[in-house]
């Protein structure tokens, strides 16, 4: 099962854009109570570019050069 969430990214740039994410269920049902929602992050879209976590929580586009970060979710 997932879940889709509403999120704001933030790129390298420091430019803030709205995106969405996918949360794994079975992330947040493995995950310890209270750990960040951030963490059980699948995939985020922005701009209607689906991107994979890359490493460090970071999401790098394929489509262009922007790295993003999620800073709320």
């Amino acid at each position: 099962m997932i879940k889709m969430i509403d999120i704001k990214v933030k790129d390298q740039y420091s430019q803030i854009l709205d995106a969405k994410a996918v949360l794994s269920t079975r992330l947040m049902e493995q995950a310890e109570a209270g750990t960040p929602v951030f963490q059980h992050i699948d995939h985020i879209f922005v701009n209607g570019e689906m991107i994979q976590p890359s490493i460090e929580f970071l999401y790098e586009s394929q489509n262009s050069s922007s790295i993003y970060k999620v800073i709320e979710a």
